[in-house]
């Protein structure tokens, strides 16, 4: 349904406490009810998790459906939020690492295609989830990177999503959910898989593979080395030469990270879907703290 990916079915996630103002059934009884009259196939599941043992519970149905009746999930949170993680309604903490792993297998399940949008504050800091190289545990999320209120919340969200049903059309519906912000610093953020591997991999470049950098992890590899019995015959010169001649060429580890963080072992056509290149991503500046994907 987004360009880019697909979903068959919305899992409004609200867990707020109670005398809040409930914008995630607020949602499903206004634009969502429109949205399934324009898409009659369109599935929606609401539930109200009251702990984070509730929510993991909520993340580990979706991945059981996702897996076994092949429905592709949009996950929708209503929650209370900070730079870390997301509240619960009981008040516990459920932090961006603790939903790592099950977004990773729902992801997984989908073939790539799982969008997450969270209606809480500093909700696109979601990102953390994204930030090793190894499985990507969404292809977008959609969220604000500061606090904001219940009530514009409500308001923004449920405009996107009208938006959306209407046009199908995300970027025709990122604006309307930037529309009552002035200037240019946009409050919410549509957040890729392929912008957030291309900036981890950029970093991993900067921070490892030129410079200082480079020389620090070459010395520290030779540490390593230090009680193997050929390096102790041969010499730490000769360690040295090695590892600088086995580092010297990064692309075929990107292309490894590439395989594995977009699934095409799993599903060669993703190679189709996200064809970034080794030369795009060393080139690319590498924006610490920014939430440009």
């Amino acid at each position: 349904m987004v360009s880019g990916t697909s979903f068959h079915k919305i899992w409004v996630i609200e867990s707020l406490p109670a005398g809040d103002l409930k914008t995630g059934r607020n949602l499903v009884e206004n634009q969502l009810r429109q949205a399934k009259h324009r898409h009659p196939d369109l599935a929606v599941a609401f539930t109200q998790p009251d702990s984070k043992e509730d929510m993991l519970h909520v993340l580990a149905t979706i991945r059981d459906e996702a897996r076994h009746q092949g429905l592709g999930p949009m996950i929708h949170f209503e929650c209370h939020g900070c730079h870390d993680g997301l509240q619960t309604a009981n008040g516990e903490f459920v932090l961006w690492e603790d939903l790592r792993q099950l977004l990773i297998e729902i992801n997984q399940a989908c073939r790539v295609n799982l969008v997450i949008v969270l209606a809480a504050c500093n909700g696109a800091h979601l990102i953390k989830v994204a930030s090793k190289l190894d499985r990507a545990p969404f292809w977008a999320i959609i969220g604000p990177d500061k606090p904001v209120t219940a009530g514009d919340l409500e308001r923004d969200v449920g405009a996107f999503y009208a938006k959306f049903f209407e046009s199908l059309d995300a970027d025709e519906s990122m604006a309307v959910l930037n529309q009552s912000v002035t200037g240019t610093d946009r409050k919410y953020h549509f957040l890729s898989a392929v912008g957030l591997f291309m900036k981890a991999f950029a970093s991993y470049h900067k921070h490892h593979c030129v410079g200082r950098g480079r020389r620090l992890r070459v010395e520290r590899l030779v540490s390593e080395t230090q009680q193997h019995p050929e390096v102790a015959r041969r010499g730490v010169a000769w360690a040295r030469k090695q590892i600088k001649a086995a580092i010297a060429d990064d692309e075929p580890y990107f292309n490894e990270k590439k395989t594995a963080f977009f699934f095409i072992d799993q599903f060669p056509e993703n190679a189709v879907r996200f064809p970034v290149s080794y030369q795009e991503a060393v080139a690319r500046p590498c924006l610490q703290g920014s939430m440009t994907p």
